[in-house]
């Protein structure tokens, strides 16, 4: 599970029923805390030094950094959750999503230095990768996201720094939905609506996620207008 970095941690609904009312978990989830001891996902890339590495070895070395630096709070069903430094609230991710991690520099000529734009971009490429597979799917104009009726199957939640982006989007292809149990977490803190997968949605008919991820790939060439090119798999 993940927490944006506004995000409340009223959303956890599984801290209530703790014996201290969820008191010291919430404080190390807390936005504002930086203490050892707080369940916080971030990079200090000084400690990298001078060092030179390969891309697959700078990727091991942040990643392995952030989270052996981190001492998660744990869910009722064993999942940890950290606060990371994206928009949107309480999530979950785990297997059977699809999670893309777009990097982009919106100072672009051909993009807009807006994130609600990028935003709206992303989310087309959810709703053209799900009409590929004959899922209909629609945005909402109050949420983020992409949804199927009532029920959210995609979420996205952004950052940026310098007009950079950061973070990305998770398509629910065939994840186990009872991590978003409301006895856990309020998904997206939207109490009044469910969540939903691509499997709910087709059932015996739905696709692998590596299938899903070939078609999210056209996709995104498609709306951002880039040129995809393969390459070795850093992990």
């Amino acid at each position: 599970y993940t927490l944006g970095r506004g995000a409340s941690e009223d959303h956890l609904t599984f801290l209530d029923k703790e014996s201290d009312g969820g008191t010291e978990n919430r404080r190390r989830l807390s936005r504002k805390y930086r203490g050892e001891d707080a369940s916080r996902l971030n990079i200090d890339r000084s400690k990298q030094g001078s060092q030179v590495m390969s891309l697959e070895e700078e990727v091991n070395h942040l990643s392995n950094q952030s989270i052996g630096a981190s001492t998660p709070v744990y869910a009722p069903n064993g999942s940890p959750i950290y606060r990371i430094e994206r928009g949107g609230e309480v999530t979950y991710h785990g297997p059977g999503q699809l999670v893309m991690y777009p990097l982009l520099n919106l100072k672009n000529p051909a993009y807009e230095q807006d994130l609600h734009w990028y935003l709206r971009q992303i989310e087309e490429v959810i709703i053209q990768t799900l009409a590929e597979f004959d899922i209909e799917s629609n945005r909402d104009e109050i949420n983020t996201g992409v949804w199927v009726g009532q029920n959210k199957i995609a979420a996205v939640g952004v950052s940026s720094s310098r007009w950079i982006t950061t973070h990305g989007l998770a398509i629910n292809v065939k994840p186990n939905l009872d991590h978003f149990d409301k006895d856990i977490i309020n998904p997206c803190g939207i109490e009044e609506r469910g969540v939903t997968s691509m499997a709910d949605v087709l059932g015996s008919e739905c696709p692998m996620v590596e299938e899903v991820a070939e078609v999210a790939l056209k996709c995104f060439s498609n709306v951002f207008g880039v040129e995809l090119a393969s390459r070795d798999r850093i992990r």
